[in-house]
Order: C-alpha cells, then structure tokens, then sequence
C-alpha cells in the first residue's frame, strides 16, 4: 500500500485529471508509475511520476529520448549546465545508457505531509518550461560541435 499515491489517486479524480495511465510495481517500496506525454513542438514526451514508500517522489520528463550523440554533447551539456543553474525546481542531465536529456523534479515529503496539489503545481512548472526551452532544445539536439 502506497499512501502517497493514494493520496495522488483522490486528486487526480477531485480535479477530473485523466492524463495519466498507472502502474502498480509489485516491490519492497510500494512503487506506483503514472505515465503521461507532454506535447511539443519536436516531439511528444515521456514524463513519469514515480511514488514511492521513501520520502522521495520523481517527477522526470524524457526530454530527449535517444537524442544525445558524440556530435551534441558538448552543447548539450553547456545547455544543462546554463539551466540547472537558473532553475531551482528541477535538473536536466543526461543517462550515457540510453543517450537521452531527462528532466527531475523531486518533491520531499512524508506520508502524512505528502501535498498532492503541491506536487501538481511542480509539474505545471515542467510544462510551462518547455514551450521556452523548445527553440534551445531544438538548436543543441542539431548541433555539431564536439
């Protein structure tokens, strides 16, 4: 039993939120996925929020999925060096496994402290970003440098 999501569960119905799909983990922590899309201009993209028993919960968009090569690196990584530094809410880095820019926003809480309007209205920020980040996104993806 996950108290987080439950709790995620009642708001998501209260405020008629039907844009995620859940899944149920069946682990010592008590892991529920809810898997949306945020829509750009480049392409749609994965996001995930990821509940949990600890106090932590994830929120990460897969900005760039399989997107980050030899070619883009460099500027991609002076991209995420430039918006980690201005944003607070949440970091951009990159996974070498599957070579693709992901955003995290961690929201800390306990159980019983666990806000799920707060938690939303950090996602709201993650959709907001993008729209602005979507010129940049796109000229660091093209780039060539190394």
């Amino acid at each position: 039993m996950n108290p987080k999501a439950l709790s995620f569960d009642k708001y998501l119905k209260e405020e008629e939120v039907t844009a995620f799909e859940r899944k149920d983990f069946d682990d010592e922590e008590g892991t529920v996925v809810y898997r949306s899309y945020i829509k750009s201009p480049l392409w749609d993209m994965p996001f995930f929020v990821i509940l949990d028993n600890s106090i932590y919960s994830v929120m990460r968009l897969v900005v760039g999925p399989e997107k980050v090569n030899a070619q883009n690196l460099t500027a991609i990584n002076a991209f995420i060096n430039r918006e980690n530094a201005t944003y607070k809410n949440f970091k951009l880095y990159v996974d070498e496994q599957d070579n693709s820019l992901y955003l995290d926003c961690i929201y800390m809480s306990a159980d019983d402290a666990f806000e799920p309007a707060l938690m939303y209205a950090l996602m709201t920020s993650i959709v907001d970003y993008i729209p602005n980040a979507v010129g940049d996104l796109k000229e660091v993806f093209e780039s060539n440098a190394h």
